[in-house]
């Protein structure tokens, strides 16, 4: 794509087009009904959802938010960002949520704003953000909803409630890089768990309900924090189901869970557009049986040595240099295309056996908290790791969501299992009535 000199005036909500940032480059190319590079973030109120409110809301949130009122656009060597005039459409809800979006079909916009019954939910591409953006225009969108329905919520805190300013919309990645730093070691192929997919669209949701003071304090016994247990407990489960597939520990492969750091935690900036990047604990099976206190002092020491700034530097030196690399930049966008997949596939999906993704705790304004029951984070799918963790905490519940695209739900049950087994609650919930499950569940139906 050609430069331009047209209106870059972000606050006023005026520019014309933006550049995808260094995370989001890799989407549109690898973007399938297979792999839809979609997540979601959901409230649910404590009263219906009415539709005309809702639409009149998403009108007037999107004007503060005019990087994500776009639509994808193909240049000669990359895509980039368009501003979208359309008028977007809220969605009911469905069954199946996170389908792929299309966004060649003219006017489409990169993400869709779905209700059902007291549900607001926003599912994006993440060509557009990360979770944290994500969740901010869901506040912005529910605030502004509730303030409509005259719902008395007093200061919105840090809840945008007008124009954001240009911070918002800048490439951190690129504006953090350092050149000339040593790259991060490539990793080895993962274990990764078996089992045929489900039509192309169809995904399994299971969805555990945790007392968050339960949790914590299990945790805390163990002097790990809370993303460290869980992700233990998921390394557990996966090295379970290998042993049972794989009896010879040398025909065994690592174990390594994908983990995402919000880099804005890192580093100074305030954009809602993609800024995280991975760290990856991992476990070597092929050296034995691991206990869960060994994985849990594994996952405790990667977490804290590898997400500090100079060691997050190196990812990010690989991935901001690769872009900048000169003869990647000439190269036409149709053969870029070509190369994507298999990039996201050697580089990516083929070194983690699954992700684990906290959004830590949500903090609501206090008239607004009085509204929300609960809120959800869902990860979209894809057929290599074949399932995936989204977290999130809201007031004394911590929610633990596993979406997959294969019937089987070893994963997930042997996951729930050793927190029960801990002696942690959890309530049970799924998208899909099935025949037997060794839980105790509450089935429910999203329609």
């Amino acid at each position: 794509m050609a430069e331009s000199s047209k209106n870059n005036n972000i606050s006023t909500g005026k520019q014309d087009w933006y550049r995808l940032d260094n995370a989001a480059l890799i989407y549109p190319s690898i973007q399938s009904d297979r792999i839809t590079t979609m997540f979601r973030l959901s409230m649910t109120l404590k009263e219906k959802v009415d539709p005309k409110i809702l639409q009149a809301s998403l009108e007037e949130v999107i004007k503060w938010f005019p990087f994500y009122r776009v639509r994808l656009k193909k240049g000669f060597f990359w895509y980039y960002l368009e501003h979208n005039p359309a008028l977007q459409r809220i969605e009911r809800d469905v069954r199946y949520p996170l389908g792929r979006l299309h966004p060649n079909l003219g006017t489409r916009f990169l993400f869709r704003v779905r209700y059902w019954q007291s549900r607001i939910a926003v599912e994006f591409c993440h060509v557009l953000t990360d979770g944290t953006g994500g969740m901010t225009f869901l506040k912005a969108l529910v605030y502004e909803y509730l303030k409509r329905k005259g719902k008395e919520l007093g200061d919105p805190g840090d809840i945008p409630v007008g124009a954001l300013l240009e911070e918002a919309a800048e490439d951190a990645y690129n504006r953090f890089y350092k050149n000339s730093l040593p790259l991060p070691d490539k990793g080895n192929k993962a274990f990764h768990i078996k089992g045929k997919l489900l039509r192309p669209g169809a995904i399994m949701i299971t969805t555990g309900i945790i007392p968050m003071d339960a949790i914590i304090k299990e945790a805390k016994s163990r002097n790990v924090s809370l993303t460290a247990f869980l992700a233990a407990v998921y390394i557990d489960a996966l090295q379970e189901i290998q042993d049972n597939l794989v009896a010879q520990n040398h025909k065994k492969k690592p174990i390594a869970l994908q983990v995402p750091v919000n880099m804005r935690g890192i580093y100074p900036s305030k954009t809602l557009r993609n800024f995280s990047l991975f760290v990856m604990p991992e476990i070597d099976p092929r050296l034995g049986k691991y206990s869960f206190e060994e994985i849990l002092q594994i996952v405790k020491e990667t977490l804290i040595t590898q997400t500090n700034e100079k060691a997050i530097s190196k990812s990010l030196a690989r991935n901001v240099g690769g872009q900048r690399n000169w003869i990647v930049r000439v190269i036409p966008l149709a053969f870029k295309k070509l190369l994507m997949p298999f990039l996201y596939t050697r580089m990516g999906e083929n070194l983690c056996s699954g992700t684990l993704s906290n959004l830590g705790l949500i903090k609501l304004p206090e008239g607004m908290a009085k509204e929300v029951e609960r809120v959800d984070f869902i990860l979209g799918t894809n057929p290599i790791n074949k399932t995936g963790c989204g977290v999130c905490g809201y007031n004394d519940k911590l929610v633990i969501n596993f979406a997959g695209n294969i019937r089987d739900k070893s994963v997930e049950r042997l996951f729930f299992t050793r927190l029960i087994k801990m002696g942690i609650p959890v309530k049970i919930e799924v998208n899909e009535e099935i025949k037997k499950e060794p839980l105790s569940l509450k089935h429910r139906r999203d329609n």
